[in-house]
């Protein structure tokens, strides 16, 4: 059974703590459908695979891929498409069927495009709040099963609004983006199973502002690359202007990795508590989140190793 792990980083401007717990317990839901078996034990970056998850996959297509026509309101979640993983041709087939089936409450939008010039699409659910949250995944692109995460927990949502159960959407409006990397996740379906960075070789999720430099900057070689400059890269600099605008209503991000089994909150560049009450809360949350989950160890992104120009704290400062 594949070992799945998640980080969850932060960055949040008020008590959201319940909305996120909600969102959180439909991602790791995910953990426990059919996808779990399709990629067998977990393994090190260093190793080859045993066989290509790509084609693994596309195998699995074969065998599931009467998606669309069984899409049925309520039970989104049991669909088809959750048994493998999917491209982003397929990705953005099946939400764009979930907003096809519901138009009053869900919407799409481009909110960035790629150094290829693909456009990244996100999703708007909304029952009509004035503030909102905001999820996104892929960052890296060969993190597959955070993308998978953030599609599962909105099928979730939907399924939980159609049979009239509790959700985040009943106080917030939510936004989710699946897949940020998407010229990155198409290599990872194409030979290069383990592209972490852009196509432009540059580490999405070291590309964002910080007022802490690296005292040890990455090479362009490195996995880790930040870029030339802050919002060098196409991908990070239209979140970010999509972003300004939404500052005074959006209240909270989450953004999701599967590096290892952590539940993290900013910093990633320093060492220095959050203040203000904050690291308690998070702390209170992330434990919570723990328990519901399992063998997650929760902390500030820092306890990790320091990260410059990340996403949570980028989201934190902003």
């Amino acid at each position: 059974m594949l070992t799945l792990f998640f980080i969850f980083h932060f960055a949040m401007k008020f008590s959201l703590f319940s909305a996120i717990a909600l969102f959180a317990a439909a991602a790791i839901a995910q953990t426990n459908n059919t996808i779990t078996d399709i990629n067998g034990r977990a393994r090190m970056l260093q190793e080859k695979p045993d066989l290509d998850d790509a084609e693994i996959n596309r195998e699995c297509h074969k065998q599931n891929g009467n998606y669309i026509p069984s899409l049925k309101a309520g039970q989104y979640a049991t669909n088809a498409f959750h048994n493998c993983f999917r491209t982003i041709d397929q990705i953005y087939e099946f939400t764009d069927a979930l907003v096809a089936q519901n138009p009053t409450l869900l919407s799409k939008f481009a909110i960035s495009t790629t150094y290829k010039g693909a456009t990244i699409y996100g999703y708007k659910l909304t029952k009509g709040h004035s503030q909102s949250l905001y999820f996104q995944a892929q960052l890296h692109a060969r993190e597959w099963i955070a993308g998978s995460s953030i599609l599962f927990s909105l099928a979730s949502i939907l399924d939980d609004v159609a049979n009239k159960k509790p959700t985040a959407a009943d106080e917030y409006d939510l936004y989710f983006v699946p897949v940020v990397n998407i010229d990155g996740f198409e290599l990872t379906w194409n030979g290069t199973r383990f592209q972490r960075k852009n196509a432009n070789e540059v580490d999405l999720n070291r590309n964002w502002p910080t007022p802490n430099e690296n005292p040890n900057p990455h090479a362009q070689n490195s996995p880790r690359y930040p870029g030339p400059k802050p919002f060098s890269e196409p991908e990070t600099a239209g979140i970010n202007d999509w972003l300004e605008t939404k500052r005074d209503e959006i209240q909270g991000y989450l953004d999701i990795h599967s590096w290892g089994g952590l539940i993290l909150y900013a910093y990633g560049d320093n060492d220095e508590p959050l203040g203000g009450g904050f690291d308690e809360k998070f702390e209170v949350l992330a434990r919570g989140l723990q328990s519901a989950m399992g063998e997650y160890k929760t902390g500030p992104a820092n306890s990790l190793y320091f990260s410059y120009g990340s996403f949570p704290d980028y989201g934190n400062k902003g």
